[in-house]
Formats: structure tokens, C-alpha cells, sequence
């Protein structure tokens, strides 16, 4: 009874020691991000859920499903997060008593070689205890959980990166299919027009030159087709990388309809609230370091300190199994253990500690403004990219215009061949451009949602994880 009652009194007092939490400078934050323009009407963007469903795209959702279950960086940040999840239990666990069972036989001999007798029988129980009147061992167990938190938040840092270079390998290869589409369909286009002008070359109204050029044009598609196929196949293996496959099935590829196309971004982004930041795994994780390192700097600090040990016995000893249990014996020890000289050793792990909270915040306070650059430079490249789309587009309408003009001078024999041929290029050049930067703006609107994005995206991993 003395024993349970010495025992829970080091409970009672330990209990008592608490971890302080280190709260770092935040820089001043605006409500907002960039500010609504009048083209830009839109409610501001939430990434509460998984933001790729803003797509509408099941295919795009049986993918990334796919990723998130076997992408084999996901699986080796869950292994770690396991490992950490190991650590902080242990660690926990020195916050209860040790009790262990002891079952021993012994036996002597002499120098003759005689054993001396039947020998001794030993069974017991031992427990001991750390009261921890300074906090250290709580601090061991704030350090593993901090730990614990931050491989949490690297977890979801690479999930985000697997979703967010998943979507754009996918629209990258529907963005190239879409693209070969049309250079089949300017190839066919520069293939009647080479058509036309054999036939007028045949009756004597143009120059053999004309013909060449215009082969020239049409043998430039075909190289650009190449190179669309060759992107289009380096997607195809990036798909398969994060899918975590050697190869992509085609029943994976095949697209929904001929009418499958990347999404068109037709708005910039109105507003992001600063309160974005705060969710972002990134922040979490500095935050988590930074907290990890407080608390070793509290053990570090409370080493230097007595440490206030009990340990407890119950044991019997007979010289045969029969009598062991006849003759039992109970013994406490109350222990105490404090550093008197150690070269300056434990100094030197509090100074050591120190810094390594300095660092980590100096690390917390660099990564919450490279959030911020990150969070502006998306919007700006956003409403930049839209912009510019824009124009694009004004220019392929006036070049079509002016293709037509020019051919129809060119059929009734007043107009130079150069005149249409620099229309036609110009026609074709700007109908890529017009593609490309529609992928372009759907590359800053999934960068943007990258950089708001929580990334607890839950995989069969993190569902067993939880379960535990």
C-alpha cells in the first residue's frame, strides 16, 4: 500500500510540470492578397476540400485517387510518419512507472568442480518511477509530438506536390493530344493551299519559289508534330511516375470524348484571405520545428537539474521452487541523482539548444514570407496570364482576317505569294499560342491552388495511420 501511495504522490507531482510554448514574431499581414479588379468577380478561392474537384473532371479524380493510394513517395512519408508516431509513443511512455517480472535460478560452484548446493530460486517484481518535478520528462514527450507534427506536415507537403505535378502531367498530355489535333488539322490546311498553287504553277500564273515555300511551311508542321509527340510521351511517363506504375495503361488515357479539353480559366482570381497561410503545411511544419526545439531546449535546461528517482521491489527467494512462494520481501529505494562536474558538457547542450531555436525561428519567419511571395506571385501571374490571353486571342482574330484578305487578293492574281505565306504563319504561329496559353493560365490557377492547399488529402495509408 506505502508503495502505491509513494508511487502516486510522484504521479500527482509530475503531473504538475508543464512545456512552454514558443510563440514567434508573425509578420504584419493584410486582410487580403491582391485586391479584386473589375475583371475579376469571382468569390475568393477556398481550399478546404481538394481543390482539383473545382475541375469537374472524373477523370482527373479516378487519377489522382490512384496517386494518393500508390505513389511511392507518398508511401515512404507515411513509413516516416510511422517511425515518428513510434517515437513519440516512446517517448510518452516514460511519463508512467516501469514495472517488470523476475524469474531467476541461480547455482554456485566450487574450485573442486562440486556444485555447493541446490542453488536459489528468485521471483519478483520490480517498478520504478521518475518524478519529474522539472518537467524534462514531459518535455521529452512535447519534443517527440512536436517531431511527430512536423514529418505530419511533410506528409502533406508531398502530397501536394504529388496532386499538383499529377494534374499537370495529365492536362500537359491532354494540352499535347489537343495540340496534335490541330497540326493534323494546319497540316491538312497548308496541304490544299500547296494544292492550289501546283495547280496555278501548272498553268503558268506563279514561280516554282512559290511552291517551295510553301512546302517549306507545310514540312515545319510536320517537324513541330514530332516535337508535340515527343512532350507528349515524356508526359505519359511523368503519369506513370506518380501513379507509381512502369507504365500507364491506355484504358487510363484513353479520354472521356472528342470534346475533352483542358479547363478554360476565363477569371483571375478576386481575393485569397491571408488566413490561407496559417493551414499551409509548410508554416505547420516550421511551426512544429520550432516547437520540437523549445522543448529541447527545456530538457536540455532541466539536465542540469536533480533528478528524483523511486523504485519499489517484491521479490521471494528459496532454495527450491516449492518454498518460493512462502517467503516474500518488499523493498523501496527513493533515489536522487545530480550532476556535480561534468567539464561544462551540459552548458554546452543549452547553448546549443538555444541557437537551434533561434534558427528554427528565423526558419518559421523566413518560410511564413516565402508563403506570401509564393500566394502573390500566383495571383499576379494569374491575372498577368489572363491578360495576355486576352491579347493573344485579339491577334489570331485580326491575323485570320487579314489570311483571308490576302488569299482572295491572291486568287484573282493581285497579291504577292509572300504577303499570303507571312499570313498564313502568322495564322498558324498564333493558333499554338492561343493553346498554349490557355494551358499556361490552367498552370498558375493549379500553382495557386497548390500554394493555399492544406494537403490532408486522405490515402489508405493515412486512414490505417489514423486508425491507430
Amino acid at each position: 500500500m506505502r508503495l502505491f501511495l509513494l508511487l502516486g504522490a510522484g504521479l500527482t507531482l509530475s503531473g504538475c510540470a508543464t512545456v512552454t510554448t514558443v510563440e514567434p514574431e508573425k509578420p504584419e499581414l493584410a486582410e487580403h492578397f491582391i485586391e479584386a479588379t473589375s475583371q475579376s468577380t469571382n468569390q475568393a478561392l477556398a481550399s478546404e476540400d481538394a481543390w482539383w474537384l473545382a475541375f469537374d473532371d472524373a477523370k482527373l479524380n479516378t487519377l489522382i485517387q490512384l496517386a494518393l493510394t500508390n505513389n511511392y513517395s507518398l508511401k515512404i512519408s507515411y513509413a516516416r510518419l510511422q517511425q515518428s508516431q513510434a517515437n513519440w509513443e516512446k517517448a510518452g511512455s516514460a511519463q508512467l512507472p516501469d514495472l517488470n517480472l523476475n524469474l531467476q535460478h541461480s547455482q554456485q560452484w566450487q574450485d573442486t568442480g562440486s556444485s555447493s548446493g541446490n542453488g536459489q530460486y528468485q521471483v519478483g517484481l520490480n517498478a520504478s518511477y521518475e518524478i519529474d518535478f522539472w518537467g524534462r520528462v514531459a518535455a521529452l514527450d512535447e519534443q517527440a509530438l512536436q517531431e511527430y507534427y512536423a514529418t505530419e506536415a511533410a506528409v502533406h507537403i508531398q502530397t501536394n506536390t504529388v496532386v499538383s505535378q499529377l494534374t499537370l502531367s495529365w492536362y500537359g498530355w491532354v494540352k499535347e493530344t489537343q495540340q496534335l489535333q490541330l497540326l493534323h488539322h494546319q497540316q491538312q490546311r497548308i496541304q490544299n493551299a500547296l494544292t492550289v498553287v501546283e495547280g496555278r504553277f501548272l498553268r503558268g500564273t506563279v514561280i516554282a519559289s512559290d511552291i517551295w515555300q510553301q512546302e517549306q511551311l507545310l514540312e515545319s508542321i510536320h517537324t513541330d508534330i514530332i516535337n508535340s509527340e515527343t512532350r507528349q510521351e515524356i508526359y505519359r511517363q511523368q503519369l506513370a511516375l506518380w501513379l507509381g506504375k512502369s507504365k500507364v495503361d491506355e484504358a487510363l488515357l484513353t479520354l472521356p470524348g472528342d470534346d475533352y479539353q483542358i479547363p478554360q480559366i476565363l477569371q483571375a482570381t478576386a481575393t485569397v484571405s491571408s488566413a490561407a497561410l496559417q493551414q499551409r503545411p509548410d508554416v505547420l511544419q516550421a511551426y512544429a520545428q520550432l516547437q520540437a526545439a523549445s522543448a529541447g531546449l527545456q530538457v536540455a535546461e532541466t539536465n542540469r537539474y536533480p533528478r528524483f528517482t523511486l523504485s519499489a521491489s517484491y521479490s521471494s527467494l528459496a532454495a527450491s521452487p516449492e518454498q518460493i512462494l512462502s517467503n516474500w520481501a518488499t523493498s523501496f529505494i527513493a533515489g536522487l541523482t545530480m550532476p556535480l562536474f561534468d567539464g561544462g558538457s551540459l552548458e554546452a547542450d543549452v547553448k546549443r539548444n538555444e541557437a537551434v531555436v533561434s534558427e528554427q525561428m528565423a526558419s518559421y519567419q523566413q518560410v511564413l514570407l516565402l508563403a506570401m511571395q509564393e500566394i502573390e506571385e500566383a495571383l499576379l501571374n494569374e491575372r498577368q496570364q489572363l491578360s495576355l490571353q486576352t491579347s493573344v486571342q485579339y491577334q489570331l482574330q485580326l491575323a485570320s482576317q487579314t489570311q483571308r484578305f490576302q488569299g482572295q487578293r491572291y486568287l484573282r492574281g493581285v497579291g504577292d505569294f509572300l504577303s499570303l505565306l507571312k499570313s498564313q504563319q502568322d495564322v498558324l504561329s498564333l493558333e499554338r499560342q492561343t493553346l498554349g496559353a490557355e494551358f499556361l493560365q490552367l498552370q498558375y490557377r493549379i500553382q495557386l491552388l497548390t500554394t493555399l492547399s492544406h494537403g490532408r488529402f486522405t490515402s489508405a495509408d493515412e486512414k490505417e495511420i489514423e486508425h491507430e
